[in-house]
């Protein structure tokens, strides 16, 4: 049994990385599991992300204490002491019950020893059995000893035990006897407090839908065959070209829906849209030339900066949308090339031919978690889908077991990481009440060299087999490095990465009184973190190590030109050599944190974090500058999904003043926010009382927004016109009754030129209103005025209810808004019905608008924390998709309505997502900086301020009393933007010395 108050997160795609490193980073032990060989999910098969088409997913990794763990691409390497990986594994076996679960795990043999494996790749290049590549869709194949992807995480080879011959030439040819076909699999057990599911989704198998082709016409792919294709990493080098010929397509049509919003499936994906509209937008980069159509029924850009997306690809790529669903493709048998065949919204007929089709695929749950669930004793929805409960996101039927991304519901990455936050959150809080508060566990860093020592080098140059040196000539190495100057000890060895010759190699150091050393051998990815805890094994300095890399960046990239590849290899170790001779111990500076958390803003977002923040043992000052908790909440009444929210406001409020470390000021403004993440002073005032001033460490910002007052469509003109809101007022106090015709205009103060985005809430809020109505009299006359409807999720059910209870929904566009007069007493609505293909007019009892959210006045906040605004004015995040609750300045957080328009339980998740964060935080105790950070040299230092203006991190200050910049070494990035900018040279990154740079140019000179 291992580690009881641990945390068991059962899939390693985004989400499930995301939880176990907020979890690891608040000190608990995480046992990340998969059934893959190799961790990273769906994610690893995409290259760039919409709303901006970067990839930026390291932006996941750990900003503070960040020597502690990887900080190399996350599709190369994951490392946190408190993240054990555990790859190609099942769950077999649940029991227990919550804080106290015991899993068994069965844990796949690889037949390949992990600690021997050096990804040398010979294995595969000798196995004689090739399969479908999963990795590329089937667009190529693979070896049975295959690895799932370059560099992927674990960086080892696995045997295809259903599909290996049993051949044993792998086994004879592994130079270090890493194979074992014998090997069986093994069962483990865990002992965890908690358990996340973050297992994702399968990708619907359009093979069903037989009207389009997939399968029988190769030039039908799917959307996650398209990104392969023009992936730089896929079967064809990122060039863009159709199965059948290989050439280059000239004209796509992308087709959405496939596999949602049917019978069947009666819900939306949620990120198919996007997707559709990233791969479109990707493919005109490659060629402007592309004709690309995009056939949809609505549009769903509902997210954060889509919308704007969405016209970026219509105005500046030229991406052309047709609006309709289409029934069939048919194929020309010659050419390859494909027909789509659909009717228009006029009722015309659409005829056009396209080199490619693209079928924009659903997300659909593995059958193999409802094993998982049956075992764990967890319930699903109609479409097995794990269910959660109330309104939140992430709580599953059985207590102590959560989930979070896909397995719970269709989501794209934002989502599923806000979802994963707050599953880490719930995980922590239940362990925090069971356990106590967990600490983190740290890593000492050592010193083993003063600077006034000389510098006595001992070198390591590892053979990698022959991977290296039937490249590079390695008795011409040792000799060369023997002769260099401050080399005390030189050897090369097999395999430098073996347990037991680093187990040699640190008794080597000592023995010969070393105190640097070069390791020449293969790519830092993995390999670095073994050769750095030898050094710490033995009390040195990790700065005091060096890695040379002679497999990727000499020997393969060189294998035809071994006199070539030598003579790097020397230039490259003797660069080495001369930066590790000036090399000095790089020590970490360190400084305590307040231990509390500051929440400005008292509705649902602000209450769900400060709770969340205090349930875990953290003090609270909750801040709210009206005079009562509650925020935009108090004004509604229901959602879709639940009918009750003044009980879940009221209890809400009633936990929060109940709880001992929750401090509630209302009537309450900021008056000046000082310091940075860790340590930061506020001052609070109230009117007609003294001012307060409060230390603490992280701050979330849930300031709200607001709901747009429209000017047009005669509201605030006309008792008749009344926004969806003062609607949901109405019939919930039973003052709608008698309503015999409502028309809803929706989009009122959303998705224009003056506020492009759209609002999330509106659509959702016009269907629920609408079935409200139509439940209190089934024969009103409903007519919803609509541009795209968003019900995304399962939220799409409750349209097609609302479509089946008789409510009329009629589609307009931006440039052909409908028209509102008064007509002697009555109010007329003129709206364009492109289905009939006329002008319908309408005189209803209400005219109901679907306002907008509008954020609140976020400029002065802002300010203080030195953040920036969307052009819309909500808060800017850090990244938007790898870290949506952080802002630029670290240990600010954001959640709600300041952040985007959201529904209310995705604002409860978000809030959960944000305390965890700051919670992380506050749980360190201390920051410590990291070896490698900015310093600067007082004497050149002119004050001019251009790095302190400069720096992303807030790491940088003025003192204006000494008269030079400070660098607050636990916030510094190392990233180098001072030392670039600063015209007198005084800002440099300790461990990259000028006199180290010259001296490397020399040598390699």
């Amino acid at each position: 049994m291992e580690k009881k108050g641990a945390v068991l997160v059962v899939g390693a795609g985004v989400a499930g990385i995301r939880a176990s490193l907020d979890l690891a980073e608040a000190g608990i032990k995480v046992y990340l599991v998969d059934k893959s060989p190799n961790i990273g999910g769906t994610l690893q098969q995409l290259d760039k992300w919409f709303p901006d088409n970067h990839c930026e997913m390291c932006k996941m990794l750990p900003i503070f204490d960040r020597d502690q763990t990887s900080q190399f691409c996350l599709r190369r390497d994951l490392a946190h002491p408190n993240i054990e990986l555990i790859p190609y594994s099942e769950v077999v076996g649940v029991a227990g019950e919550v804080g106290d679960f015991e899993v068994s795990l069965r844990v796949k043999s690889r037949k390949v020893d992990t600690e021997r494996c050096t990804a040398c790749g010979i294995c595969a290049e000798v196995c004689p059995i090739e399969v479908r590549d999963e990795f590329n869709e089937g667009l190529g194949s693979r070896k049975a000893a295959y690895i799932r992807y370059p560099l992927a995480i674990p960086n080892v080879y696995t045997i295809d035990g259903e599909n290996c011959n049993k051949c044993g030439e792998c086994v004879v040819k592994c130079p270090t006897q890493a194979i074992d076909l014998s090997a069986e699999d093994q069962v483990r057990k865990l002992e965890v407090g908690a358990v996340i599911l973050s297992t994702g989704f399968e990708e619907f198998d359009p093979q069903v839908m037989g009207q389009y082709g997939y399968g029988r016409y190769p030039n039908v792919v799917t959307s996650t065959e398209f990104e392969r294709i023009i992936s730089c990493g896929g079967p064809h080098a990122g060039g863009l070209v159709r199965p059948s010929d290989k050439k280059a397509p000239k004209r796509i049509a992308f087709l959405q829906c496939i596999g949602s919003r049917d019978l069947k499936r009666n819900y939306c994906s949620s990120a198919c849209c996007m997707y559709a509209l990233k791969e479109a937008t990707l493919a005109k980069e490659q060629n402007p030339e592309l004709d690309i159509d995009i056939y949809y029924m609505d549009l769903r850009a509902f997210g954060k900066g889509y919308y704007r997306y969405q016209q970026k690809a219509k105005d500046e790529y030229g991406v052309n949308f047709v609006r309709c669903r289409v029934p069939v493709v048919r194929e020309d048998p010659q050419t390859h090339n494909l027909l789509v065949v659909a009717r228009a919204e006029d009722g015309s007929q659409i005829s056009s031919e396209f080199d490619m089709v693209v079928l924009s695929i659903g997300q659909t749950p593995s059958p193999r978690f409802q094993e998982l669930g049956q075992l764990l004793g967890i319930e699903f929805n109609k479409w097995g889908f794990c269910q959660t409960e109330g309104l939140s996101q992430v709580e599953t039927s059985k207590e102590g077991i959560y989930v979070c991304g896909s397995a719970a519901a269709p989501s794209d990455i934002c989502d599923s990481l806000i979802q994963a936050g707050a599953a880490a959150c719930q995980a922590s809080t239940l362990l925090t009440s069971t356990r106590g508060q967990p600490v983190l566990e740290m890593a000492s860093v050592g010193m083993s060299a003063r600077a006034d020592e000389d510098p006595k080098v001992a070198v390591f140059l590892c053979r990698c087999g022959e991977d290296i040196a039937s490249v590079v000539d390695m008795e011409e190495m040792l000799g060369f490095v023997q002769g260099l100057p401050a080399v005390v000890y030189a050897e090369e060895r097999p395999f430098l990465c073996l347990p037991e010759t680093l187990s040699e190699v640190s008794r080597k150091i000592v023995e010969v009184g070393a105190n640097r050393v070069i390791f020449g051998a293969c790519a830092p990815y993995g390999r670095e973190r073994l050769f750095r805890e030898a050094l710490k094994g033995i009390g040195m300095n990790t700065a005091l190590g060096q890695m040379v890399d002679l497999r990727e960046q000499v020997a393969w990239p060189h294998k035809n030109n071994s006199t070539g590849a030598s003579e790097k290899a020397k230039a490259l170790l003797a660069m080495a050599l001369e930066k590790i001779k000036i090399q000095e111990p790089l020590l970490v500076d360190s400084y305590p944190v307040f231990p509390q958390a500051l929440v400005l803003g008292g509705g649902i977002a602000g209450l769900t974090a400060a709770l969340s923040i205090a349930q875990q043992g953290c003090e609270v000052h909750l801040v709210e500058r009206s005079s009562e908790l509650g925020g935009n909440l108090k004004e509604h009444y229901y959602t879709l999904e639940n009918p009750d929210l003044a009980s879940l406001l009221k209890d809400t409020v009633a936990e929060v003043e109940a709880n001992p470390l929750i401090h509630v000021h209302t009537s309450t403004e900021v008056a000046g926010i000082s310091g940075y993440g860790g340590r930061f002073v506020t001052t609070l005032k109230r009117a007609e009382e003294e001012p307060v001033t409060i230390e603490h460490g992280a701050i979330v910002l849930a300031t709200g927004a607001e709901e747009y007052e429209p000017t047009e469509y005669l509201y605030g003109k006309n008792n008749k016109v009344i926004t969806q809101t003062e609607l949901e007022k109405r019939i919930a106090l039973g003052q709608a009754s008698g309503l015999s015709s409502v028309v809803m205009i929706q989009c009122v103060g959303s998705r224009d030129e003056e506020r492009p985005y759209c609002s999330r809430v509106c659509c959702s809020q016009a269907i629920a209103n609408a079935l409200k109505i139509k439940e209190a009299n089934p024969d009103a006359q409903v007519v919803v005025l609509y541009r795209d409807i968003m019900t995304y999720g399962f939220k799409e059910e409750y349209y097609t209810k609302a479509r089946e209870a008789g409510v009329i929904f009629v589609r307009h566009d931006l440039e052909n808004k409908p028209q509102v007069t008064l007509k002697g007493d009555k109010i007329e609505v003129r709206a364009y019905d492109p289905i009939m293909a006329e002008t319908l007019s309408l005189e209803p009892d209400l005219l109901v608008l679907s306002t907008g959210i509008v954020p609140s006045d976020n400029a002065k906040i802002a300010q203080m924390l030195d953040l920036q605004l969307t052009e819309e004015g909500f808060f800017q995040e850090a990244e938007a998709k790898f870290r949506p609750v952080d802002l630029l300045t670290d240990g600010v957080y954001v959640c709600g309505l300041a952040h985007s328009p959201r529904s209310v339980e995705e604002v409860i998740a978000q809030a959960q997502a944000a305390a965890q964060r700051a919670v992380s935080l506050l749980r360190k105790g201390q920051l410590e900086s990291g070896r490698i950070v900015s310093e600067v040299n007082e004497r050149r230092c002119s004050a001019c301020g251009i790095c302190v203006d400069a720096c992303p991190y807030n790491a940088r200050y003025l003192d204006l009393e000494q008269g030079f910049a400070v660098v607050r070494e636990a916030l510094c990035q190392g990233c180098g933007v001072c030392a670039s900018l600063c015209p007198n040279g005084a800002a440099k990154l300790r461990g990259f010395k000028e006199t180290q740079m010259f001296a490397m140019i020399d040598v390699a000179l």
